[in-house]
């Protein structure tokens, strides 16, 4: 069934290549720029200070240091707060690869990564306050609070997605091991960084042509002015769904939609995360529910929120393009300095350590 389905997709999409050349060949024009400009520049040094930071030890320590939270809320190892953090700093798919990569190291066992993977890959700051906030709602306290809601659903998702206890076989030792080579340790950072990154560009890419093609047939105006229509393409591609909101940014069913898309990511991010979890062994399944139940939560929150503050909503502020390149020094910058601190920090306690059961 899967394989007709695949293959009935695929003709539909020759098909609409043939009858939209045009459109589509604009829509992957503007998703290679799109790439070249911000893809691959806010997601590769996340990508690279993810590896690096698991490999120097930054998983051990805040194993040792986060277990006695991250086990009893989460029923996940301490080493998965890295994971979790680099997911809410980084934006979507950070937190799947961090996730995949302490997994690799042996910092979290199968059925924790599989948890943790539920509620660590989430949107980040840039886009959440600087495209839903400032441009598309034209407030910073929009902004704020759709951040605020995004976290909240995504803690509240590990919460409700913990299962039971996982059994221990003893008491956790924390032994110190040699350091790893530089020499070997900053190429395999970069190469893992650099495949993540162009899996990640390709469905880009891919689905900023999907998009185009849509946005090139005939769609009834009642539901090209209708919410249905932000609900549909955040669905398919988070970014394109936000900003088709400017029509209903002071209504409360418009944050509602907002954060409902913010939770759940987008079929384009899904999969994203798909590419960089393949072979791993971890499944989309679980996963793709957890979104889905967190976009839920989103939603019913900002809807709470918005009837409780309504000076969340101001005027609209229509008209305004959203320069994506000028988020960067927000996105990589300050997530770059805040974990390069973390890592410092944590590293001058000493040498690295590793977690055994005994």
């Amino acid at each position: 069934m899967a394989r007709k389905l695949m293959a009935g997709t695929a003709v539909v999409f020759a098909l609409a290549l043939l009858l939209f050349p045009q459109a589509g060949g604009d829509a992957a024009r503007s998703g290679l720029a799109l790439c070249g400009e911000v893809i691959l520049p806010a997601l590769f040094p996340y990508f690279v200070l993810s590896n690096l930071a698991v490999r120097l030890g930054l998983g051990q320590r805040l194993a040792e240091l986060l277990d006695p939270v991250m086990e009893p809320l989460f029923h996940v190892s301490g080493a998965g707060s890295a994971a979790l953090a680099l997911g809410i700093l980084g934006g979507y798919p950070v937190g799947a690869g961090t996730a995949r990569t302490l997994l690799e190291e042996g910092l979290l066992s199968r059925e924790e990564a599989q948890r943790l993977l539920c509620f660590c890959n989430n949107s980040g700051p840039a886009f959440i306050l600087a495209v839903a906030g400032n441009t598309v709602f034209g407030s910073a306290a929009a902004g704020i609070f759709l951040l605020a809601v995004h976290i909240a659903s995504a803690l509240a998702v590990g919460l409700l997605q913990r299962g039971a206890s996982l059994p221990s076989t003893g008491k956790r030792r924390w032994r110190d091991t040699p350091s790893i080579s530089a020499a070997s340790l900053l190429p395999q950072a970069v190469k893992q960084a650099l495949d993540a990154s162009l899996q990640v560009s390709a469905y880009v890419v891919l689905f900023n042509i999907i998009i185009g093609l849509l946005q090139a047939l005939p769609w009834p105006s009642d539901l090209s002015d209708s919410l249905l229509f932000p609900l549909l393409s955040g669905m398919l591609e988070l970014s394109n769904g936000v900003c088709s909101l400017e029509l209903w940014t002071q209504s409360p069913h418009g944050l509602a939609i907002c954060a409902f898309l913010l939770g759940w990511g987008g079929l384009s991010v899904h999969c994203q995360t798909a590419a960089l979890l393949d072979g791993s062994g971890l499944r989309l399944g679980p996963y793709l529910r957890a979104k889905l139940l967190q976009g839920t939560i989103s939603a019913g929150l900002a809807l709470a929120g918005a009837q409780l503050m309504p000076e969340l909503l101001p005027a609209a502020m229509t008209g305004e393009s959203v320069d994506l390149f000028s988020l960067l020094p927000l996105s990589v910058g300050t997530g770059a300095a805040l974990w390069l601190g973390v890592i410092f920090l944590l590293t001058k306690r000493g040498g690295k350590s590793r977690c055994e059961r005994v």
